[in-house]
């Protein structure tokens, strides 16, 4: 992504936004409290933004503004020994110092990334059906048992159904919203799951101040430095924890998660945009 120029898109897009809701604003002067989400000018010029990468809005947009504490988060660190690398793998491979990628003679393998994040592949993407949701828990349900995986405290957060592959993520909870950078991935064919990745928050803590989201219209605005969401539609808009993952996250293991809204693709895909200014 070229920042420069994403910087200067986003710079021109809030001023743009912020006359408009300051012409809106001195308009409604007669109200106690100026309500965003109630400006039908700001609404249809930020759906304008959006139209102009051919972004479509499908689900409903949420009124909601939040005050949500700012989470102390700390994360597992993944050590690569033998009883990690032969749960996955199989009795015959070892595990080696500072080596994070293995394989076993069925071709199946197992990577360490970051120190946090798991990554499994049984094999390549079969063709055929993808499988029903009674299939897809089946599998899952013997896949965590198989590999002695600790499921408690997470629980479904985002499916993806195409005609040949079903994806269901599982995030941990805090309180009423999902931590989304602890969580579990399943993929699953017809044949069953193929490939799973994981990454876990061993220990979360408020931090006592707590901060005041912008909506979810005007955080729709940051979607305008992504040169990926082009000719996509977007089917849900949520309230989620998150920290960035940057180039950097191999170095991280305690940082706080902010409170940040989440936006859900038709396409499976998805974007976290910050909501605090």
């Amino acid at each position: 992504m070229d920042w420069n120029k994403s910087n200067t898109i986003l710079i021109i897009a809030f001023v743009v936004l912020n006359i408009i809701l300051l012409v809106s604003y001195f308009g409604n002067t007669n109200s106690k409290e100026y309500d965003v989400m109630s400006d039908s000018q700001f609404m249809e010029s930020v759906e304008g933004m959006l139209k102009q990468k051919n972004i479509e809005i499908t689900g409903s947009i949420p009124r909601e503004t939040y005050t949500l504490p700012l989470l102390e988060t700390e994360y597992e660190i993944i050590t690569a020994d033998n009883q990690l690398v032969q749960n996955y793998l199989g009795a015959g491979v070892e595990a080696v110092d500072e080596v994070y990628e293995y394989y076993n003679n069925l071709g199946e393998k197992l990577e360490i990334t970051d120190g946090k994040k798991l990554i499994y592949t049984a094999r390549e993407q079969l063709s055929g059906k993808a499988p029903d949701e009674e299939s897809m828990i089946r599998f899952i349900n013997d896949f965590v048992a198989g590999k002695n995986i600790d499921v408690e405290g997470y629980s479904e957060n985002r499916r993806f159904v195409s005609d040949e592959m079903f994806i269901l993520s599982y995030t941990q909870k805090y309180k009423d919203y999902s931590m989304d950078n602890s969580y579990m991935y399943f993929y699953a064919d017809s044949k069953g799951i193929f490939k799973f990745e994981m990454q876990r928050i061993n220990s979360v803590k408020e931090i006592p101040e707590k901060v005041r989201t912008v909506t979810a219209v005007e955080a729709l605005v940051r979607l305008l430095t992504y040169d990926d969401v082009k000719d996509k539609k977007i089917s849900e808009i949520e309230m989620t924890y998150y920290s960035t993952e940057d180039e950097n996250w191999q170095y991280i293991t305690r940082i706080n998660s902010d409170p940040t809204w989440k936006v859900i693709f038709t396409d499976g895909s998805q974007k976290h945009l910050t909501s605090v200014d």
